[in-house]
Order: C-alpha cells, then structure tokens, then sequence
C-alpha cells in the first residue's frame, strides 16, 4: 500500500500545483481588473504590482513551466503580502485574514524545491537547471514545513469551534460543526507531529471536501472559491491529499516510530 501511494505521490503534487495555480491567478485578476466582485487597485501600486506577478506566474504555476524558479519569487510574495497585510492586524491568521496568503506560501516553498510534479511542461524540459537542481535538496525541509504550517493554520479553526478561542463561538456539542471542530483541534497537532499522517490525512482531506460542498459552495455568490470564501478548504484538502500519498517525511513521529511505512 505505502508503495502505491508513494508511486502517486508526483500526481498528487501536480494536483496541488494546480490547484493552486488556478487559484492564485484569480487574485491577479481580481486586483488588475475586478473580477469576481472585487474592486480594481490603483494603477503601479503596490498591490498592482502583486497583481501583475499573480496574474503572470499564476498560470506558469497552473500548467507547470519553470516551476520551481516561480514558486521560489511567489512564496517570498507571499511572505511579504502576510507581514505587510496581514501581519500588522494581529498575530492569528485566523484573525488577521492572512490564512490563505500562509497556505499559498507554504505550497510554493514546497514546490519550489520539488518541481511541478509528473503532470507539467516541466516534464518535457529535459535536464534541470543548477539553480532547480540545489532547490530539490531542500525539498524534505519544505515538506515538513508544509505538514506542519499546515496544522497550525488548521489546529485555529477546531479551536475556535470548541473552545471559542480566536474570535469564535463555541459551537452546540454533538453538532456536525462540533464535530468538525474536534477533527480540525486534535488532528491538527498530530498532524503536526507527523503521527498517523497518511490516516489522518486521508481523513481531514474528506472533511475540508465535505466542508466546501456543503459550506462555502450554497453560501454563494459563485462556483469560484474566491467568491465564496472557501480558498483554504480547498487548499487544505489537496494538501492532505498529497499528504496521503508522500507520507510525513522528514522531522515526524511516523518516521522515528514507523520507518518501514513512514515515506520519504
């Protein structure tokens, strides 16, 4: 079984860049012209800069050419756009609003060092450049910080339906929300701890799926999750996805404790 889901593993990534990809240019869009019921940001701004870039590397991203130099420049946009935006509205981002800025982050450090994956232009290039080639030693370093950014993003959520913590309301115990909320509180920090992580990961995977059909998806205004406010549901389901299938990697319990099965 481990062989097969490390097997799909550069599936699964390609799955994550793409989704990815697809979401990220629409924030370009947004910002460049208002689209999806956003408003235009003035012309050589800051935020029309950020725009540009989104708009221009979103696709790079979605169709996988020179993934990894891209990745590399937009999660260090990220980065910024987190401490600059976000940052100064507090030190949660749940609360701060910078939770989908994090997720793209971490992705695009992930991908910066792995590559597009088996589905992408890169693919057909032929030989890696020097630059792609010291990337991809770094790659169980940003595995781990994908897994573990990942849970601390998502521990936030089951911590604000339980315990009310971050701005939220406990939810009524028993509930599908309180059930949710217990999922997203414990297995977070066993995610975090790479403990279980394929199990879980499969599991959290359906849940952020459930959430987004049945949550974001009636809420409106649109099909898009940008339109309907469930851009981390979706990141953080094809992160668990691609979870599933690489394992917990370096720095986790499963490895330590499990080395036959634990993946990379």
């Amino acid at each position: 079984m481990v062989n097969m889901l490390n097997r799909l593993s550069p599936i699964a990534l390609s799955l994550l860049r793409i989704v990815a990809g697809f979401l990220f240019v629409q924030h370009g869009l947004a910002k460049l012209f208002g689209w999806f019921g956003s408003q235009v940001v003035p012309t050589f701004s800051l935020f029309w800069f950020a725009g540009l870039l989104e708009t221009i590397a979103g696709p790079l991203i979605l169709i996988g050419w020179f993934t990894q130099p891209v990745a590399l420049v937009l999660a260090g946009e990220m980065l910024a756009a987190y401490l600059i935006a976000h940052q100064p509205a507090g030190p949660w981002p749940i609360r701060n609003g910078g939770v989908v800025a994090l997720l793209f982050g971490f992705v695009f450090l992930h991908l910066a060092s792995t590559g597009g994956g088996s589905i992408s232009l890169d693919s057909l290039r032929g030989r890696s450049t020097f630059l792609e080639n010291w990337l991809k030693r770094l790659s169980p370093a940003t595995l781990a910080t994908l897994r573990i950014g990942a849970a601390f993003l998502f521990f936030q959520y089951g911590a604000r339906k339980i315990f009310g913590w971050f701005g939220g309301r406990v939810v009524g115990f028993g509930s599908p929300t309180w059930i949710a909320g217990m999922m997203e509180a414990l297995g977070a920090p066993l995610l975090a701890l790479g403990l279980f992580t394929r199990p879980l990961a499969f599991l959290l995977s359906g849940e952020m799926a459930t959430a987004f059909w049945t949550s974001h998806f009636p809420r409106g205004p649109g099909f898009l999750p940008i339109q309907n406010g469930g851009e981390p549901a979706v990141l953080f389901c094809f992160i668990y996805i691609y979870l599933v299938t690489t394992g917990p990697g370096w720095l986790s319990l499963d490895r330590i404790l499990f080395k036959k099965s634990s993946g990379r």
